[in-house]
């Protein structure tokens, strides 16, 4: 058995990020686990002590952990086993290996399985505390990297989809602002579903850019004050495959793309572009076709003044089975009344806001 030299404590806990620290320590052996609890709770950390794999992923289940010092040599669950075990839960979690038979194959290995650093027995206990700090130091700082990147990727991402609505609303003047009451619209239906938040943003995005391929359209037909003729109706239905196309080559927008695709098909399957039916529509497109009808039948338009809420709530049930999936107005019809006109108003408000901005 090793014995493990003591050293003085640390004046002091170690904090990162303004938090003390929880250590999760997982190793078969009575003494070497002690030993290491007693050491690092002497330097200031909060110590959590497994003998087993399966009691680790017991703790982790029941208290959030910053660092996991494992044996790689244990009874049933080694240590490889439990390092994939955490990189499915937590993958995060900067995971230090530990073994008293190791080799450079060993180490590559374990970093390759995904373990922040590997130690070999026997080893100087002075250095456990030293190497616990440089690995959560170095994490502190990769998640501090990940979160400007994203936060840099979310900016990059709202000043694309500003720009694209903005030349939108450029190009279809006549229904300025119909894409964000829509949106909101189509998410005060969605919210309602049992939906992941990423499906509740991919939704939210389709609807947001449905209209999108009409910047595609020549503005022969686009503003075309009479009626289409067949051969500009043919090109006009295109919008829809024209802004699938444009979503498809920016990768924060396909996500959206299947909505922006199919948000003019029919329950009935009289729609387009491809005359899809039923369940085979996309669910967010079936929600869209509803929120967007409402939209369009409370504006005011060149040719008619806007229906009532009342009106418009009528007239989608009446098109429940034909236009519209019957259990998505069901849904629609259970939203009152007041909620839909608060959206609205809410709307003009932000819109109005943005404008002064």
């Amino acid at each position: 058995m090793q014995v493990y030299q003591l050293f003085e404590p640390a004046e002091s806990a170690l904090i990162v990020d303004g938090n003390e620290k929880h250590v999760l320590i997982v190793d078969d052996d009575d003494l070497v686990r002690e030993t290491l609890q007693f050491v690092l709770e002497e330097g200031g950390y909060s110590v959590h002590a497994a003998s087993s794999g399966a009691e680790a992923l017991r703790i982790l289940e029941r208290q959030p952990i910053d660092i996991v010092l494992s044996d790689i040599f244990m009874p049933g669950m080694n240590g490889f086993d439990l390092l994939r075990q955490i990189r499915e839960r937590a993958p995060d979690i900067p995971v230090i290996l530990i073994t008293g038979y190791g080799n450079i194959e060993m180490a590559r290995e374990a970093l390759r399985r995904g373990a922040t650093d590997f130690i070999t027995k026997p080893y100087n206990i002075h250095e456990i505390p030293i190497m616990i700090e440089r690995n959560l130091v170095r994490h502190s700082m990769l998640a501090d990297q990940t979160r400007r990147y994203e936060d840099a990727v979310q900016q990059s991402y709202r000043a694309t989809l500003e720009a694209l609505l903005a030349a939108l609303n450029i190009r279809d003047t006549e229904t300025e602002g119909h894409s964000e009451r829509v949106a909101a619209y189509t998410m005060a239906m969605a919210r309602r579903l049992n939906l992941s938040s990423e499906e509740l943003r991919a939704i939210e995005l389709g609807a947001l850019l449905h209209d999108i391929g009409k910047i595609g359209v020549p503005d022969s037909i686009l503003y075309k004050p009479g009626p289409l003729t067949a051969e500009e109706w043919a090109i006009m239905k295109q919008h829809p495959v024209i802004g699938y196309q444009m979503c498809m080559k920016i990768d924060a927008l396909r996500p959206a793309a299947p909505i922006v695709l199919h948000h003019h098909e029919r329950w009935d399957g009289q729609g387009y572009p491809h005359g899809l039916a039923g369940d085979a529509i996309p669910l967010g497109a079936r929600i869209f076709a509803i929120a967007d009808t409402l939209d369009a039948m409370t504006s005011d338009r060149p040719y008619r003044k806007a229906l009532s809420f009342t009106e418009a709530r009528e007239e989608i049930l009446r098109c429940s089975g034909k236009q519209f999936d019957p259990a998505m107005v069901e849904l629609f019809l259970d939203i009152p009344e007041e909620e839909w006109q608060r959206l609205r108003a809410t709307s003009v408000a932000e819109r109005t806001q943005r404008a002064a901005a």
